[in-house]
Protein backbone atom coordinates (compact mmCIF):
# COMPACT_ATOMS: atom_id res chain seq x y z
CA UNK A 1 0.00 0.00 0.00
CA UNK A 2 2.94 2.43 1.09
CA UNK A 3 5.42 3.35 -1.18
CA UNK A 4 9.37 4.09 -0.48
CA UNK A 5 10.20 7.08 -1.27
CA UNK A 6 14.21 7.99 -1.85
CA UNK A 7 14.88 11.15 -0.38
CA UNK A 8 15.52 13.78 -2.82
CA UNK A 9 19.25 15.11 -3.41
CA UNK A 10 18.70 18.37 -4.88
CA UNK A 11 19.67 21.27 -3.18
CA UNK A 12 16.67 23.61 -4.91
CA UNK A 13 14.87 25.43 -2.89
CA UNK A 14 11.64 27.20 -3.18
CA UNK A 15 11.45 31.00 -3.72
CA UNK A 16 9.19 33.62 -2.32
CA UNK A 17 5.78 34.04 -4.42
CA UNK A 18 4.11 37.39 -4.16
CA UNK A 19 0.94 37.98 -5.61
CA UNK A 20 0.77 40.88 -8.19
CA UNK A 21 -1.89 43.28 -9.63
CA UNK A 22 -3.98 41.97 -13.00
CA UNK A 23 -3.63 44.82 -15.39
CA UNK A 24 -7.58 45.48 -15.18
CA UNK A 25 -7.59 46.34 -11.43
CA UNK A 26 -4.46 48.75 -11.99
CA UNK A 27 -5.68 50.52 -15.09
CA UNK A 28 -9.00 51.10 -13.23
CA UNK A 29 -6.73 52.34 -10.44
CA UNK A 30 -4.74 54.70 -12.28
CA UNK A 31 -8.06 55.96 -14.32
CA UNK A 32 -10.19 56.47 -11.50
CA UNK A 33 -7.61 58.46 -9.28
CA UNK A 34 -6.10 60.39 -12.31
CA UNK A 35 -2.69 59.14 -11.22
CA UNK A 36 0.52 59.33 -13.45
CA UNK A 37 1.67 56.14 -14.70
CA UNK A 38 5.18 55.77 -12.59
CA UNK A 39 6.09 52.43 -13.44
CA UNK A 40 7.08 51.33 -16.86
CA UNK A 41 10.54 50.70 -18.75
CA UNK A 42 12.52 53.74 -20.26
CA UNK A 43 11.69 55.14 -23.87
CA UNK A 44 14.48 53.57 -25.62
CA UNK A 45 13.38 54.21 -29.33
CA UNK A 46 14.84 57.76 -31.53
CA UNK A 47 14.42 58.80 -34.53
CA UNK A 48 15.37 57.47 -37.41
CA UNK A 49 17.87 60.17 -38.27
CA UNK A 50 19.59 60.34 -34.96
CA UNK A 51 20.42 56.28 -35.37
CA UNK A 52 20.59 53.31 -32.41
CA UNK A 53 21.84 54.54 -29.38
CA UNK A 54 25.40 53.62 -28.45
CA UNK A 55 24.11 51.85 -24.79
CA UNK A 56 21.36 49.61 -26.48
CA UNK A 57 22.96 48.47 -29.38
CA UNK A 58 23.37 44.80 -28.86
CA UNK A 59 25.28 44.31 -32.27
CA UNK A 60 28.15 47.08 -31.18
CA UNK A 61 28.68 45.43 -27.82
CA UNK A 62 28.71 41.88 -28.74
CA UNK A 63 31.23 42.85 -32.30
CA UNK A 64 33.36 44.47 -29.77
CA UNK A 65 33.58 41.32 -27.24
CA UNK A 66 34.03 39.11 -30.32
CA UNK A 67 36.88 41.06 -31.68
CA UNK A 68 39.02 40.79 -28.67
CA UNK A 69 38.66 37.37 -27.63
CA UNK A 70 39.71 36.74 -31.25
CA UNK A 71 42.49 38.72 -31.23
CA UNK A 72 43.44 36.73 -27.63
CA UNK A 73 43.46 34.04 -29.39
CA UNK A 74 45.05 34.75 -33.01
CA UNK A 75 48.04 35.50 -30.83
CA UNK A 76 48.08 32.81 -28.26
CA UNK A 77 47.96 30.83 -32.27
CA UNK A 78 50.69 33.09 -33.65
CA UNK A 79 53.04 32.45 -30.45
CA UNK A 80 53.15 28.93 -30.99
CA UNK A 81 53.82 29.14 -34.19
CA UNK A 82 56.96 31.64 -33.48
CA UNK A 83 57.85 28.70 -30.65
CA UNK A 84 57.91 25.75 -33.10
CA UNK A 85 60.35 28.29 -35.47
CA UNK A 86 63.01 28.99 -33.09
CA UNK A 87 65.77 26.21 -32.25
CA UNK A 88 67.19 26.09 -28.77
CA UNK A 89 70.62 24.13 -27.98
CA UNK A 90 71.14 23.46 -24.37
CA UNK A 91 73.51 21.40 -22.77
CA UNK A 92 71.14 18.45 -21.85
CA UNK A 93 70.15 18.03 -25.84
CA UNK A 94 71.33 14.45 -26.99
CA UNK A 95 74.00 14.69 -29.78
CA UNK A 96 72.70 13.08 -33.25
CA UNK A 97 75.27 10.56 -34.01
CA UNK A 98 75.97 9.11 -37.76
CA UNK A 99 75.98 5.42 -37.99
CA UNK A 100 79.02 4.32 -40.35
CA UNK A 101 77.06 1.94 -43.02
CA UNK A 102 79.99 -1.07 -44.23
CA UNK A 103 78.51 -3.31 -47.39
CA UNK A 104 80.16 -6.16 -44.93
CA UNK A 105 77.32 -8.31 -44.34
CA UNK A 106 76.85 -12.53 -43.36
CA UNK A 107 73.80 -12.36 -45.03
CA UNK A 108 73.88 -13.46 -48.50
CA UNK A 109 72.11 -11.96 -51.26
CA UNK A 110 69.08 -13.76 -52.69
CA UNK A 111 68.62 -13.92 -56.58
CA UNK A 112 66.57 -10.84 -57.11
CA UNK A 113 68.92 -8.50 -55.10
CA UNK A 114 71.92 -10.18 -56.44
CA UNK A 115 70.99 -8.53 -59.58
CA UNK A 116 69.66 -5.19 -58.47
CA UNK A 117 73.00 -4.21 -57.42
Amino acid sequence: MYKYRKPSKSTLTSVETVEGEPIEHKIERIVSNKEPISDGAPEIFTERKEGVKSAYNIRTDRWEIATDAMSKVEGSIQAKRDAKGKITKSKDEPKVVQLKVDKVSEAKPTEGTSKAE
